[in-house]
């Protein structure tokens, strides 16, 4: 199987939509430029669509060659399973396993980055420069995430699981991807079942297109 390489743009910051219909779908201009994993990931304006109420989270995209099967996968830290190749559809329907290291891990990340982001939080103080010095060295961190909001800081974990481990494996399988990448839960679902050190799951479908 030959599968041209793939280069793409995620969005970190996307402005969630919502719909009451289940069968819309959302193709949002992409511009595939370049990638950068695990270390850094550059973002852009694609979005990920989601069942139901159809809440709208960054997307990746892929490209992959006439008639190509692709097989399970396995990676240091989540795996691709179930995966189908529907060539009449041109999509790519995959699960994602991911681990709880990876949970755990990017929740930190995404979790100290909006307590730096966030308006004066008790117990922080902005110093010159911009970086944040506590006051209050021992602060709970569960008292930050109400102050927050976890269902807030849930969502941009949720975002970030999704793109990491879908950019990794679209990169990995050295795929291209289409304009759209379509996410079988409902935002709901998702942060139902997402606890930090836990497995967490979720089905994609990859909007594929054919190589040259």
């Amino acid at each position: 199987m030959q599968i041209a390489a793939a280069n793409f743009f995620l969005s970190a910051n996307p402005k969630a939509v919502y719909h009451k219909q289940t069968t819309d779908y959302f193709t949002p201009n992409l511009t595939c430029t370049s990638v950068s994993f695990p270390s850094q990931i550059k973002y852009g304006s694609s979005k990920i669509s989601l069942s139901k109420n159809n809440r709208y989270l960054p997307a990746a995209c892929a490209v992959l060659s006439e008639n190509a099967s692709v097989s399970s996968s396995q990676f240091e830290d989540f795996s691709v399973t179930n995966v189908t190749n529907t060539t009449e559809n041109k999509e790519l329907k995959i699960r994602v396993e991911v681990s709880g290291t990876k949970t755990r891990a990017i929740f930190n990340v995404v979790f100290d980055r909006m307590v730096a982001e966030a308006q004066p939080i008790p117990g922080f103080r902005r110093v010159k420069g911009g970086n944040i010095q506590r006051k209050t060295p021992n602060i709970p961190r569960d008292i930050l995430l109400e102050i927050l909001g976890p269902s807030k800081v849930y969502k941009q974990v949720i975002k970030e699981v999704i793109n990491s481990t879908v950019a990794a494996y679209v990169e990995k399988e050295a795929l291209k991807v289409g304009k759209d990448l379509r996410i079988d839960q409902s935002y709901e679902d998702l942060e139902d079942q997402f606890e930090p050190d836990e497995k967490f799951f979720f089905d994609a479908i990859i909007q594929l297109k054919e190589s040259n």
